[in-house]
């Protein structure tokens, strides 16, 4: 660059990728090239980002919010594969494959913020770019780790240990620490989907979930989930015997 040339401004969308896990280590100009091609999108609870069986032709790149990935069910039901938050991107294996999504991607808190992103230029760049087959790299280790978690969970033990050590991990990855230590969860989960996440029916899950909030060690509001003993919720994952309620 000589004296006279000025680098152009740093857009907002260039800004919100930088950050981002996927593209946060790519170079100036590769972000700015992609920003060109980037749609920032907003969408309520309930409101689809994509559906199974689309082609997936875009990164979707969460700013704000929780997003849950549903795959139907051979009975017309929905299984909750995971839960991705912001800074994470969503659809990701399909995208790489340059096939179809293979579950719904539902938008869970109040609000969410995605950036969606043309996937060609990315896997153009993957192909001569260490840096972008990195960053490639990281989303699908988080993929990977939102697995591992869910394996985890199914694999704690009884109903009260399995829902345990969901609130755990959803707090670790998504709460937000209130003055009185209270650690609250944006994620609007109603029973049924609880009980899809650890694989119970719902008629005990709506019994655990009632017996913490006597107990005040659980509280549900209109956005979400509040742990307000956490240690309670720890020691009931540590806690011998195979009870269900």
């Amino acid at each position: 660059m000589t004296p006279l040339e000025t680098r152009p401004p740093v857009t907002p969308i260039e800004k919100l990728l930088g950050a981002s896990r996927l593209f946060g280590q790519l170079p100036a100009a590769t972000l700015a090239s992609l920003a060109a091609r980037t749609v920032r999108r907003s969408a309520r609870r309930g409101e689809r980002l994509f559906r199974a069986g689309e082609p997936a032709l875009r990164f979707n790149l969460i700013l704000s919010g929780v997003v849950k990935i549903v795959r139907p069910v051979a009975d017309g039901t929905e299984a909750i594969v995971g839960l991705f938050g912001p800074r994470e991107s969503i659809g990701d294996p399909a995208v790489l494959e340059r096939g179809t999504y293979m579950a719904d991607a539902v938008v869970a808190s109040e609000h969410g913020e995605i950036l969606s992103i043309d996937a060609a230029p990315v896997l153009v760049l993957a192909q001569r770019s260490i840096e972008v087959a990195n960053a490639i790299v990281r989303t699908l280790l988080d993929h990977t780790r939102a697995l591992h978690e869910k394996i985890g969970i199914m694999s704690a033990g009884s109903v009260p240990k399995r829902l345990a050590t969901l609130f755990l991990a959803l707090g670790e990855r998504f709460g937000d620490e209130q003055e009185d230590g209270t650690l609250c969860m944006p994620i609007a989960l109603s029973r049924g989907e609880l009980a899809c996440l650890v694989g119970a029916r719902v008629e005990t899950t709506i019994r655990t979930v009632r017996r913490w909030e006597r107990a005040d060690i659980l509280e549900t509001t209109s956005e979400g989930f509040c742990i307000k003993d956490v240690r309670a919720l720890v020691e009931e994952t540590r806690a011998r015997g195979a009870r269900d309620d």
